[in-house]
C-alpha cells in the first residue's frame, strides 16, 4: 500500500498514476464519512485517457492511515471548544503537508497544476487545509501556492461548513428510532440515494424532502457488489471521530474555519493564484443543497468585486456521481478547474 509520511504520521493513499503527457492535471481527492478513498475507484482508470492524475487520500483513523492517539479521540468526544478547534486546525496542517510531500514524492508538473476537492464530510478538512495554510513551513506554502489552482467543496453537507440546521430536518445518524448499529448503514443508504426535492432555486427549506428518496431510482449502494462495498467504507471510525464533528458540539469550530478559509483577507492572499468552488448534485440529500444556498449568501454578503466562491450544479446526479457516472464525474472536475 502506498503511504507518506508527514512528521510522525502515514497517510495510505491511492493513485491513479502519471499519464503519458509530461503536462497534467493532478486531482487530489479527500474522502467523506465511512466511505474512504476506495470510493473513487471507479475514477482511476479513466484518468490517464483525459491527461489527468487522481490521488486519493484516507484520512486519520481510515484504513492504511495513521490512527487518532486517545487524546485526540478524547478531544474529539469531549474537549472544549477551543482543544476542538485546535484539533481540526492540526488535521488542516498535516493534510497540508501530505499534498507537499505527494507533490515532492510524485513529481508533480508544476505547469499542470493541482486540484485540491474534497467529498461529503472531507470538506470540513479541506476547509482546515484552506484555512491553516498560513500555519505551514514557508517551503511548504510557496509549494502549495505555486501548484495549487483549485479548490473544490464537492456535496459538502451543511454539517460539516458548521451549519445550523433548521427545526424538523432529518439525518439518520441521529434517529432515535433506530438502534446505534443501525444508523450508520441506514445513512449509507440515505446519502447514496437519489432525491427528488421542489424548486431548488426558491431558497425554501420546504421544497427540499428529507426522507422518502425517489424510489424510481436505485440508491448507489444497489450499484456496488458485497466486494465492492467492502473495498469502499469503513464503519468503525463513525463513532469514533465523525459523526460527533456533524453535531452542535462542533458547529461553532467548523462554522469559524469557514469563514476563515473563505473570507479571511489574509487566507484569501496567500490563495490569491486558486480559485474556490463549490459543487454539487441536485438530486443530494438536502442538507448539501442547503449548504449551497447559505454558501450563496455568505459569498453575497461579502460584497467583493469578484465572487470569493463559485458554484457549480450537476443535474440529475446524487451524492455518488464518481461510483454512478465516473466520467461525468471526471468532467465536472474539469469544468471547475
Amino acid at each position: 500500500m502506498p503511504t507518506i509520511q508527514v512528521k510522525d504520521l502515514n497517510f495510505f493513499y491511492t493513485d491513479s498514476g502519471a499519464p503519458s503527457s509530461a503536462v497534467y492535471r493532478t486531482f487530489i481527492i479527500i474522502h467523506g464519512h465511512t466511505f474512504h478513498s476506495g470510493a473513487f475507484q471507479r475514477l482511476l482508470p479513466l484518468a490517464a485517457a483525459q491527461s489527468l492524475r487522481v490521488i486519493c487520500v484516507n484520512r486519520r483513523e481510515y484504513p492504511g492511515t495513521t490512527s487518532f492517539t486517545t487524546e485526540e479521540l478524547r478531544v474529539f468526544a469531549e474537549g472544549s471548544e477551543k482543544e476542538r478547534a485546535l484539533l481540526i486546525e492540526q488535521q488542516g496542517i498535516d493534510l497540508g503537508l501530505f499534498v507537499d510531500a505527494v507533490i515532492q514524492k510524485c513529481a508533480l508538473p508544476k505547469e499542470g497544476e493541482i486540484t485540491l476537492a474534497a467529498w461529503s464530510l472531507g470538506n470540513a478538512f479541506l476547509i482546515s487545509i484552506l484555512a491553516s495554510v498560513n500555519l505551514l513551513p514557508t517551503e511548504s506554502k510557496e509549494r502549495l501556492q505555486a501548484y495549487v489552482k483549485t479548490a473544490i467543496l464537492w456535496d459538502p453537507p451543511s454539517h460539516t461548513l458548521g451549519i445550523k440546521s433548521p427545526p424538523g430536518s432529518y439525518v439518520p445518524l441521529w434517529d432515535e428510532a433506530l438502534a446505534p448499529e443501525a444508523r450508520g448503514p441506514a445513512f449509507g443508504v440515505w446519502a447514496a440515494s437519489y432525491w427528488k426535492h421542489g424548486d431548488i432555486f426558491s431558497r425554501n427549506f420546504d421544497q427540499l424532502e428529507h426522507r422518502i428518496p425517489d424510489l424510481s431510482k436505485k440508491p448507489s449502494t444497489d450499484n456496488m457488489t458485497h466486494e465492492e462495498l467492502l473495498s469502499l467504507t469503513d464503519f468503525v471510525p463513525g463513532g469514533k471521530c465523525e459523526t460527533i464533528l456533524c453535531e452542535p458540539e462542533f458547529a461553532n469550530v467548523l462554522m469559524n474555519q469557514t469563514q476563515k478559509a473563505l473570507f479571511d483577507p489574509e487566507v484569501r492572499k496567500t490563495w490569491s493564484r486558486a480559485e474556490f468552488w463549490n459543487m454539487y448534485s441536485d438530486s443530494n440529500p438536502w442538507n448539501v443543497v442547503y449548504a449551497s444556498w447559505i454558501l450563496e449568501e455568505m459569498v453575497k454578503a461579502a460584497k467583493t468585486v469578484q465572487p470569493l466562491l463559485k458554484f457549480k450544479v450537476n443535474e440529475g446526479a446524487n451524492h455518488f456521481l464518481m461510483w454512478d457516472e465516473p466520467e461525468k464525474a471526471l468532467h465536472a472536475l474539469q469544468d471547475c478547474s
